[in-house]
């Protein structure tokens, strides 16, 4: 029976649930912590299969364009441009043709996306790349929520979901094919009931202004939900001549995905996991480096696979070469028998030559092969600190603090690392001398000191910065501050490179 791994990752949350089939063996939740990345690595180590990511996040962005129809290489030097135009920063990025246009040239009608936050995302997979697991790839809410429209003869709907963790999803599809899909997070004491109602007309008005609802068009609004939720959204909504409401039962859904929904609520996050399962769209944002170790489980299971019917082909030639064979061949099996018993003569000669010794030979190959895999993993404080200091010689406005390391097993291994190796994690803090007279200034110099980090092969990531210019950052005239932000804290990981 097949065991895989679904997880489902929001903001600051990642469900996990080991399947059997379509049963449930574990169910595991990790926050967005250090703890809950180190307990997702502790779950890990027992995890030796396929694995999808299913990501619901605020930081998915949708564009509609129109390019011109090619192939080969052609076609994925123009793709590329375009990533590199809209989505530079990320790499979760895909592109899905909608359909050729029937007129003209018959370009292409284009679909570009991306997660746009590769902070929310990277860590965890990071994770299942140091412990080799099988990811099969990585999708989004909206990339596998067209199945669940399929049936409806709308060419205009609004499909509306719930996902206690993330939060309001919204996705438009016309004739059927995705163009746009807008998550409202979820608030303290926020129900699903009063996230449709508020944020309905809102959509509505946002298609509009897009051009994406022709005028005049009647929008279908299908809303999947728990019965009870259903009723009361019934009572609730606003009659309109503009939208027309198709209510889909959670249960309805779950029986036809073949499981049980024992839930109670709302939540779709089990319909969207097990439609996953099921059926995994042709696009997705893993790229090649992130499905590396699913690439070589399915060439391992295809070698097995191989080697499995070789030696059925092999028996079954055995047995029929020993049916067409009368007689056996006793002047082969005796040579056979006369270099056997020469062999252990020979290794029984060579045995009594070599010195005694209480200590049996395969203990002592043991206790040098094991003294030399240490001497290869283990790293001296000078190797990995002394770059560090190199570096900061050359900086003088970066004021040292604290530092701090430790070493760790479940840090990501860079293209040029070398496998089984031990990660050092160094932890340091510092401040900038006059960063409150230029904070632009500031920055660049503590981009610049990264960047040489970086040459001197740490794998470089800043914790906290003088100035959040992140899009959760608030941007605050600092100038008179009693005490001017200048602090900062860096982590650097480093290995011994090939």
């Amino acid at each position: 029976m097949k065991k895989y791994l679904l997880l489902m990752l929001s903001t600051d949350h990642l469900h996990a649930q080991h399947m059997l089939g379509d049963k449930i063996v574990d169910e595991r939740e990790f926050s967005d912590t250090a703890d809950g990345k180190d307990d997702f690595a502790d779950f890990l180590r027992t995890i030796h299969c396929p694995t999808y990511l299913l990501t619901d996040l605020i930081e998915e962005d949708f564009r509609l364009e129109t390019i011109p129809y090619l192939s080969g290489s052609s076609q994925r030097a123009l793709l590329q441009r375009k990533f590199d135009q809209f989505y530079r920063g990320t790499p979760y990025q895909q592109a899905t043709m909608l359909q050729r246009q029937a007129t003209g040239r018959r370009d292409a009608d284009m679909l570009f996306s991306a997660l746009t936050n590769p902070g929310l995302i990277t860590p965890w997979v990071d994770v299942m790349l140091a412990h080799q697991i099988p990811l099969v790839g990585i999708y989004s809410v909206p990339q596998i929520s067209t199945p669940l429209v399929a049936d409806s003869p709308s060419n205009h709907l609004l499909l509306i979901t719930w996902n206690k963790y993330a939060g309001l999803r919204e996705t438009y599809f016309s004739s059927h094919r995705l163009q746009i899909s807008r998550l409202t997070p979820c608030s303290q004491g926020l129900t699903f009931q009063d996230a449709v109602v508020g944020e309905l007309g809102r959509t509505y008005q946002y298609l509009k202004s897009l051009s994406l609802l022709p005028a005049g068009q009647l929008l279908d609004v299908r809303i999947i939900g728990n019965s009870n939720d259903l009723i009361e959204l019934q009572t609730r909504l606003p009659r309109s001549e503009d939208m027309r409401y198709d209510f889909v039962d959670m249960a309805t859904l779950s029986k036809k995905l073949k499981f049980a929904n024992v839930r109670g609520d709302s939540d779709a996050n089990q319909i969207f996991l097990r439609q996953l399962a099921v059926k995994q769209p042709k696009s997705q944002y893993g790229n090649a480096s992130h499905t590396h170790f699913y690439s070589l489980w399915r060439l391992r299971i295809g070698l097995y696979l191989a080697s499995i019917a070789l030696v059925i082909g092999s028996i079954l030639w055995a047995v029929q070469a020993s049916y067409l064979q009368d007689t056996p061949d006793q002047a082969a099996i005796a040579s056979i028998k006369q270099r056997t018993s020469k062999i252990k003569s020979d290794t029984q000669t060579i045995l009594q030559l070599l010195p005694k010794t209480s200590v049996a030979p395969q203990e002592i190959k043991s206790a040098i092969t094991a003294l030399h895999s240490l001497h290869e993993r283990s790293s001296t404080p000078q190797e990995f600190l002394a770059p560090l200091s190199m570096v900061m010689d050359k900086f003088p406005k970066i004021q040292l603090d604290e530092l701090a390391w430790k070493s760790s097993n479940t840090e990501a291994i860079p293209q040029n690392g070398q496998v089984g190796i031990t990660a050092q994690v160094i932890t340091i803090k510092g401040h900038l001398d006059d960063a409150a007279t230029n904070y632009r200034a500031a920055l660049s110099y503590l981009d610049q000191f990264q960047k040489a980090l970086e040459l001197k092969s740490y794998q470089v990531s800043a914790i906290d910065k003088p100035l959040d210019i992140t899009p959760k950052g608030s941007l605050t005239d600092l100038r008179n501050a009693a005490q001017p932000v200048s602090g900062f804290t860096l982590k650097l990981v480093w290995r011994p490179v090939l």
